[in-house]
């Protein structure tokens, strides 16, 4: 039977795009620029990034959770075609680029490290070993692992929900408070498991009012935009620990959900709107992929100036620009070599 596309999860998909240009940008630039980095509370970046693992989440167990014929073999070609094509082209394109501007490529690096670059964990290694890392970042590298592992996930999920997703939640707070491993917080695979299943449960919620309490909708929404303000404008988290930071990340999560969950149902009813946003959460992992080196080649003629406000917002309009032809190049390689297959 044919799923339901969920157009929220486009709506996500396509801000979080947007939001990860931006907040990356001033680290091609080289400047600390404040406002393109984080709110009143915090980086708005890796709200984005825990959104793109909740949009995982909700959209793969929507789809394979109740499919009785769910096959794990075509589940993983699926997502091998998903990633790793458009990866492998957009990582040669970039490869020559460095080359090209460096003469070089990271002589310092063993050359049998490449192979963390053709099994897309170079950027998720990167802290840990040396990689030839250019694209991608850890966050491909942690969907990877969502994705080998969610024949076991969904498997448990579908049986277990509840107790599934407070287990999860329940080890994601202990990390919260210690964590001893040497990697990121962000990079651990149980932290990134709950934000995926977070997503899944929050589906399930949405599917329950939307049948069951339709007037709480609006409510909602309403409460969310005033969450999304409180956090923009009001420093309410200042001061406190790792614990407390990411905590407060988690509930801003949910509020950024779910506002753009309820504006979802608006931006639909404007066709215009409709496409734009099609649009951007179609190209989206494109834009994951490409948007680090577009920025690079947009800014390295101005790394030892000092910019004006107006010459950073120009170069930030330059970098969108050519991010966006830089995806749908790769997307068209991508098709043109699929056509001789």
């Amino acid at each position: 039977m044919k799923q339901e596309r969920l157009f929220y999860l486009d709506v996500i998909r396509a801000i979080c795009a947007l939001m990860i240009v931006v907040y990356h940008f001033p680290l091609a630039i080289s400047q600390p620029i404040d406002y393109f980095h984080s709110f009143a509370n915090g980086s708005f970046g890796m709200i984005a990034v825990y959104s793109f693992f909740m949009v995982s989440g909700a959209a793969l167990m929507c789809r394979y959770r109740d499919d009785e014929n769910f096959s794990v073999r075509k589940f993983y070609e699926k997502r091998f075609f998903s990633i790793y094509p458009l990866f492998w082209i957009t990582y040669a394109l970039a490869f020559f680029w460095v080359f090209w501007q460096l003469r070089e490529i990271y002589h310092v690096v063993p050359t049998s490290a490449m192979i963390w670059s053709v099994v897309g964990m170079d950027g998720w290694l990167a802290n840990l070993v040396p990689t030839f890392y250019m694209v991608g970042e850890w966050f491909l590298g942690s969907i990877i692992m969502l994705y080998l592992a969610f024949p076991a996930v969904r498997w448990v999920y579908r049986r277990y929900p509840a107790v599934s997703l407070m287990t999860v939640f329940a080890a994601a707070l202990i990390l919260f408070a210690w964590h001893p491993f040497p990697i990121e917080l962000k990079q651990n695979p149980v932290v990134d498991l709950f934000y995926f299943l977070l997503g899944a449960a929050l589906e399930d919620g949405r599917k329950y009012i939307e049948k069951h309490r339709p007037n709480l909708q609006g409510p909602i929404w309403i409460l969310t935009a005033a969450g999304m303000a409180v956090w923009i404008f009001v420093p309410v988290t200042k001061g406190s620990g790792t614990f407390g930071r990411e905590l407060s990340f988690l509930i801003f999560t949910v509020i950024f959900y779910l506002f753009w969950m309820g504006a979802a149902r608006w931006l639909k009813r404007r066709r215009s709107a409709e496409k734009i946003v099609m649009s951007l959460s179609g190209s989206s992992y494109g834009i994951f992929l490409t948007h680090h080196v577009a920025a690079q080649a947009i800014t390295g003629h101005f790394a030892a100036a000092q910019p004006t406000a107006r010459e950073i917002f120009m170069m930030l309009v330059m970098t969108f620009a050519l991010t966006w032809a830089a995806t749908r190049l790769v997307y068209w390689i991508e098709s043109y070599i699929k056509s001789f297959l």
